[in-house]
């Protein structure tokens, strides 16, 4: 973008938007776009119609079986989960239990992926489990619940990923399941990734 930019013989007024950036970002954001004493507006984050819940349960499955059960049925939703096996198998026991569900993750190939984001997004799949790969972009206003069942990566993760919930300004659930073995399994994942 920066280059497109130098490259027009005047140059035009830029803007950059989003939803859920922290300071760093911001920062990342004006340096990366090459913005000119830019005006920064931030709202907050706060969203009244969105519940945010963490919960230490001993069992995840039954109590994510027991939630979806219970509240907005048949409404959609998003499950993350910190990796692609987690997902595949949380696809394969949700789908055993009746509910309406797709896997979205980097190891599958694109066409799948586009055709589960499509599934999901209009309405054709009720939720869809997914790693962090899913979301960028994505601007489905009736989501009615974010379930996080392991613990993401850092807190501007989980505001991106909870912020899918509830564009439309409905009463929608942020819930993020928490394990002391998520900790572990985060600082797995991150020590790979610098590998």
């Amino acid at each position: 973008i920066p280059k497109f930019i130098s490259s027009l013989k005047t140059r035009p007024v830029v803007s950059a938007y989003t939803a859920t950036a922290t300071k760093e970002v911001v920062e990342e954001i004006k340096e990366l776009i090459g913005l000119r004493v830019p005006v920064v507006s931030i709202i907050g984050f706060d969203r009244p119609n969105l519940f945010y819940q963490v919960v230490k349960v001993s069992n995840k499955f039954s109590y994510l079986i027991n939630y979806l059960k219970n509240n907005f049925k048949g409404e959609s939703g998003i499950i993350y989960c910190a990796t692609r096996k987690t997902v595949e198998s949380l696809v394969e026991k949700l789908s055993t239990q009746g509910f309406s569900v797709v896997a979205y993750h980097g190891g599958m190939t694109a066409d799948m992926r586009q055709k589960n984001q499509d599934d999901f997004i209009f309405n054709r799949t009720q939720i869809i489990v997914a790693t962090n790969a899913f979301g960028m972009g994505i601007d489905k206003p009736d989501v009615r619940f974010v379930v996080h069942y392991n613990m993401p990566q850092n807190m501007e993760s989980y505001y991106q990923e909870a912020g899918r919930a509830g564009r439309d300004g409905q009463p929608s659930d942020c819930i993020l399941m928490y394990s002391p073995s998520d900790i572990v399994k985060q600082k797995l994942l991150i020590q790979s990734s610098c590998l």
